[in-house]
């Protein structure tokens, strides 16, 4: 299976897709599940005593090189859509681009209050994506020409990497500090990874050549003068002859192609100026705090999420020290490649009898650090700051999260919440506008509304959706008789 998915990585630079984005920017107090992806502490001390997650995606594309102009829109959904160049207006930038396309699906999940400083979560989530990094300019503007550009093209690199997985999750989150006006807490996330798919294709220095068609070779050729590259990918049988036995195998660390651990970790830390307020006497006479509301001026958040990576071990391939020179690949070598041939094609292209293969390569998480500042500007209305900064290496192997800075406004309740992020996202490079709503139990939104207006030339496309069932803390219930709250509390 993994041998056209390697194909269509290979093939990737062709066609202008995405970047990772976050499934939803507002970062709000009733985010539940999704909250603790961003940061795991949101998991304690949350608004819900319990929420079951029944199913959430979001699907991305998106790129850095290409603006669409073609007459496809949503609301013109009659027309074609044709990536074809006359429908591509190019950026005029010499920096590396960047492109990426996937989805992310979220099933079953379920957080729980335990205590009033403790929270438990356990989620499942399946997240797919083809991507480019460091994409030279001349090879992508090449690539979308058909490679019909004559002429040489010196010092190109890239990084193509295709990755398919899901992963078991287990949140723990705690209250570390409650002083009344300084309040911290942390929170921990374990996940175990069942790795489906990888394949990967990059080159730190790349020399090519378009030669023009000629009566001795009857096509026109694409010359390598010289390559350094790596490829590699994961089991290509692992999804043959499909029994339910063996369906049911390759959804354990066990009898999956790749398997590996991945874990989140997080602070939160909320001012809060005027706690007393929050404080109350139920009909018992007991003081107690009110769970129900948000309680801080400005909080603070930071996190480091997906460390960890999939080891695929089982019959995978890589070559991660080619050298090629003077390798010529015509139009005929590259006709009738199809899944049986792909190997032998691939090979006699590369040369890669020359080199030394091993049977397992790492595919590392997106891993971000991701930090946000919410500021309170009056009861359920609130602003967001947030950025988060990839930390993969321009050649890691795996998927990675493209770096964005997004500032937030919202309103927040517990039934109706609106926010409308304004963000610079693929790596702080384009500007973007999006609008999230949630109403009860659905949450519907994008981070990129360009698509939408028929007036602009979109980078891409971008929209996430949810259905979550979420048991909010009760307010505070106060003596019938006598003062409602403490004799220090105001409103």
């Amino acid at each position: 299976m993994l041998k056209p998915l390697l194909l269509t990585a290979l093939m990737l630079i062709a066609a202008p897709l995405m970047a990772q984005q976050l499934f939803s920017g507002s970062h709000s107090n009733y985010a539940g599940l999704t909250g603790v992806t961003w940061n795991p502490a949101h998991v304690a001390d949350s608004r819900y005593v319990l929420q079951l997650q029944l199913f959430g995606a979001d699907a991305h594309a998106t790129n850095t090189a290409y603006r669409y102009t073609g007459a496809w829109s949503p609301q013109n959904t009659g027309a074609d859509l044709d990536l074809g160049k006359e429908f591509l207006t190019r950026r005029e930038s010499d920096r590396p681009k960047l492109l990426s396309a996937g989805l992310n699906v979220r099933g079953p999940g379920l957080m729980v209050r335990l205590s009033p400083k403790r929270g438990v979560a356990f989620s499942t989530r399946v997240r797919s994506a083809m991507q480019g990094n460091e994409v030279s300019e001349n090879l992508i503007r090449t690539a979308v020409d058909k490679f019909k550009m004559r002429g040489r093209s010196t010092d190109n690199t890239f990084n193509l990497n295709m990755n398919l997985f899901a992963e078991w999750n287990a949140t723990y989150g705690q209250v570390v500090v409650d002083n009344d006006q300084h309040f911290l807490k942390a929170g921990l996330t374990v996940k175990r990874l069942i790795g489906f798919g990888s394949a990967y294709l990059q080159s730190s220095r790349a020399d090519y050549e378009i030669v023009e068609r000629t009566a001795a070779t009857g096509d026109s050729t694409f010359r390598l003068n010289s390559l350094e590259a790596s490829f590699g990918y994961s089991n290509a049988q692992a999804f043959d002859n499909l029994t339910l036995e063996r369906t049911v195998d390759l959804l354990t660390a066990r009898g999956a192609p790749g398997a590996g651990w991945g874990a989140d970790i997080g602070v939160v830390y909320e001012n809060r100026p005027n706690a007393g307020q929050y404080r109350y006497i139920d009909k018992k006479g007991v003081e107690r705090i009110d769970h129900s509301r948000n309680k801080y001026r400005y909080r603070l958040s930071a996190s480091v999420t997906d460390l960890g990576s999939i080891l695929y071990d089982k019959e995978a391939t890589a070559f991660n020290n080619i050298r090629a020179t003077n390798a010529s690949v015509s139009e005929a070598d590259l006709e009738g490649i199809d899944f049986d041939n792909f190997d032998a094609r691939f090979d006699r292209i590369l040369r890669t009898q020359t080199h030394t293969r091993t049977t397992e390569f790492r595919a590392g998480l997106p891993t971000a650090l991701n930090l946000d500042l919410d500021y309170c500007l009056r009861p359920h209305l609130y602003a967001n700051v947030s950025v988060s900064q990839g930390l993969r290496g321009r050649y890691a192997i795996g998927m990675r999260s493209f770096s964005f800075a997004a500032l937030t406004p919202r309103f927040e309740s517990n039934w109706l919440e609106v926010a409308a992020p304004i963000s610079l996202i693929n790596g702080y490079q384009t500007l973007a506008y999006g609008l999230m709503l949630r109403l009860g139990a659905i949450t519907i939104g994008s981070n990129d509304l360009s698509p939408v207006f028929s007036s602009s030339n979109p980078y891409g496309v971008n929209g996430y959706f949810q259905v979550a069932l979420s048991l909010a803390n009760r307010g505070a219930r106060l003596k019938k008789h006598g003062p409602a709250r403490l004799p220090n509390a105001t409103r």
